[in-house]
């Protein structure tokens, strides 16, 4: 990772040192304010504050510039066009009931920094700003800072809120899950599974490869302590795209790399089925998630305007006979309960009009292989949430649509 040094202009500076102050702050820092001294009923988003002043610095200082090619033409029209309709129900039934105000302000401003990652910032500039290092020293210092505090302190997870840091100990209630600076450890096994993932599609660029595996080795760890054996399964789909892709840059030849890559690949996904398989006696439920996605869904169109403030703090579903929840455990179910079904449906088109184009642009079977492990755990609980949804655009972006140095893959511009 080392480019010619260029003087900058002092407008592409302030962008720079803006985008990096906010990738820090995204990945170390991500403080926020809460209403009513419930998590649920999150305000101020720190990182997203952030993104509004790079935002603002961009429009008002930089020479302004779009990718012009058809395919980020098609997506930014409808990405753009389901925004604006978006807002316009979201506010519509948060005006009618009262409901989540921030939560729309602060979903639209990480949404709108994702297309400015995708239109305005070219792969010059960012390889110029060296963004991905930084990406993979803070996240390496992340990890571990939360595998020395989890072992040596029993921190299960430190939420950043602007008015306390809560300190949360290690507790048999659930089993010992860390979930770092998140409230849930489904959210960070998300950031940290999309980090391997990260890690090897751009192992080529490290210096040193054992630092690349040595990496992966470090996350792999963090994973494993979050207690989130679906996160497992959800790798060996991005490891078995990885796999595929070997296969086709071979030409499909039969040789002994093909039967030992396949047969480690099988291994490792029996043993991660077996290892959840005895992990989870209700196998046959996905661990009670079909009775839940059930119950969730009737809920859902029971109260077709969302439920509104009861989410979190006085709402609960009966999923089985001994087994009551406050949430549908699924990213794209929450969104309709907590906002409307409209707004839930405006949502979930703008998700799978990232994974569409994404995966279009990477026209790789990792892409497509690493996109279903992200959805699975999307799936499967409540992993992103809005002190987190900046984080995860980042890394969607530098996971699918840029590239450091042009060796594997498609250029980004394939059109």
């Amino acid at each position: 990772m080392h480019y010619t040094q260029t003087r900058e202009s002092f407008p592409a500076f302030g962008l720079s040192l803006l985008f990096k102050i906010v990738i820090a702050t995204i990945i170390l820092f991500p403080a926020y304010s809460v209403e009513a001294n419930n998590t649920y009923y999150i305000r101020l988003v720190l990182p997203n504050l952030l993104i509004v002043l790079m935002l603002g610095w961009y429009l008002l200082f930089c020479p302004k510039q779009y990718k012009a090619d058809r395919a980020t033409g098609i997506f930014s029209i409808i990405y753009m066009t389901t925004l604006i309709l978006y807002n316009a129900v979201t506010y519509y039934f948060n005006g009618l009931y009262g409901q989540w105000y921030w939560d729309q302000v602060n979903e639209t401003i990480c949404l709108l920094f994702f297309l400015f990652l995708v239109l305005c910032l070219s792969e010059h500039e960012l390889r110029r700003m060296d963004l991905l290092r930084l990406i993979f020293f803070l996240t390496a210092l992340s990890t571990l800072c939360c595998i020395f505090m989890f072992h040596k302190y029993e921190l299960q997870s430190l939420n950043i809120r602007l008015d306390a840091i809560l300190r949360n100990g290690q507790t048999e209630a659930y089993g010992i899950r860390c979930s770092w600076l998140f409230p849930h450890k489904s959210q960070y096994a998300l950031i940290l599974l999309m980090s391997i993932f990260l890690v090897l599609r751009h192992r080529k660029t490290f210096s040193r490869q054992w630092l690349a595996w040595g990496m992966v080795l470090l996350l792999l760890y963090g994973l494993y302590i979050c207690d989130t054996m679906s996160a497992f399964g959800a790798l060996i789909l991005g490891i078995g795209g990885l796999f595929l892709d070997y296969l086709r840059k071979k030409g499909l030849r039969f040789n002994k790399y093909m039967v030992v890559g396949g047969g480690l690949v099988a291994a490792a996904g029996i043993a991660v089925f077996i290892l959840i398989n005895q992990n989870r006696s209700n196998m046959s439920t996905l661990g009670a998630r079909i009775p839940i996605w059930t119950k969730s869904i009737q809920t859902i169109l029971e109260n077709p305007s969302g439920i509104g403030r009861r989410y979190g703090g006085h709402f609960s579903m009966q999923a089985m006979e001994d087994l009551y929840v406050d949430n549908c455990h699924n990213v794209f179910l929450n969104h309709a309960l907590r906002y409307s079904i409209p707004a839930g449906i405006l949502f979930t088109i703008l998700i799978l009009a990232i994974v569409i184009y994404t995966i279009y642009v990477s026209r790789s079977f990792f892409a497509l292989g690493s996109w279903l492990g992200i959805l699975f755990l999307m799936s499967m609980d409540h992993s992103v949430t809005l002190n987190q949804f900046a984080y995860f655009l980042l890394l969607v972006f530098f996971l699918y649509l840029y590239d450091e140095k042009p060796e594997y893959g498609p250029p980004s511009n394939p059109i």
